[in-house]
């Protein structure tokens, strides 16, 4: 190998390494008030080393079974996240969210919009207004990201919720929601068990006239087929929504 074909192997080394270090999303193990632990998988967009900019923020939580990991490891994701410039976080939420009553997600969500969302604010370059964060979620995910902007609508502006796990106790909080609600994208496969519940929720969400859009998946079930592509559509749908960073 010629001395310019070794240099350009190394450039294309170099090169490939600082593409990769962007791809990757880092763990942060975060403090609670409580004492104890919690993480959380950050993925920064492409500029944030090389710039002094302020990004928007965006809460994407798993479904059951899942954790923190469960985006990072779609081959779609990282690719797709990246064309945007926001800040994804993806929290390793309660392994028995789905068992706890009311009450216990109910503190649940109270950490997730306090706690969580003060802690990316202070140790990121965020743009710590609710016109600039969003939060999305699949299956059991969907359900927290939802009833946390329901019951905390001054923090979020956008709620993306993919074949959420809802529950009859998200009329109420749908009708106590402030005026100043989040926008909601709610979409769900028509061969889903949970397409009946997710029909009543958006059907809460019209009675109160609150902003959303819904879809509906032909042929699809609770499958990684349907959120693959919707997580993508509510990303582009909030660079639409004017998520974008700021000097």
């Amino acid at each position: 190998m010629t001395r310019t074909a070794q240099v350009f192997v190394a450039i294309l080394f170099v090169v490939a390494i600082a593409v990769d270090a962007f791809a990757q999303a880092k763990a942060i193990r975060m403090p609670t008030a409580a004492g104890s632990e919690r993480i959380f998988a950050i993925l920064l967009p492409q500029s944030y080393e090389t710039s002094k900019a302020r990004y928007p923020v965006v809460y994407l939580f798993h479904g059951g079974g899942q954790d923190h990991t469960a985006f990072m490891a779609r081959q779609a994701f990282p690719p797709m996240a990246r064309m945007h410039e926001f800040i994804v976080v993806m929290p390793a939420a309660d392994r028995n969210y789905s068992v706890l009553g009311p009450e216990a997600q109910g503190r649940y969500h109270d950490y997730v919009a306090g706690e969580l969302v003060d802690y990316v604010d202070s140790h990121y370059r965020t743009i710590a207004s609710k016109d600039s964060r969003a939060i999305a979620g699949l299956s059991m995910g969907g359900r927290i990201a939802s009833m946390t902007a329901l019951t905390h609508a001054d923090r979020f502006s956008a709620v993306g919720a993919f074949s959420p796990a809802m529950r009859p106790d998200a009329e109420e909080a749908v009708h106590n929601v402030p005026a100043a609600a989040p926008f909601f994208y709610v979409s769900c496969g028509t061969l889903d068990s949970l397409l009946p519940i997710n029909r009543e929720f958006v059907g809460w969400l019209m009675e109160r006239d609150l902003p959303y859009d819904y879809k509906e998946a032909p042929g699809l079930g609770h499958t990684w087929a349907l959120w693959d592509e919707q997580i993508g559509v509510f990303f582009d749908l909030l660079r639409t929504r004017g998520f974008k960073s700021a000097p």
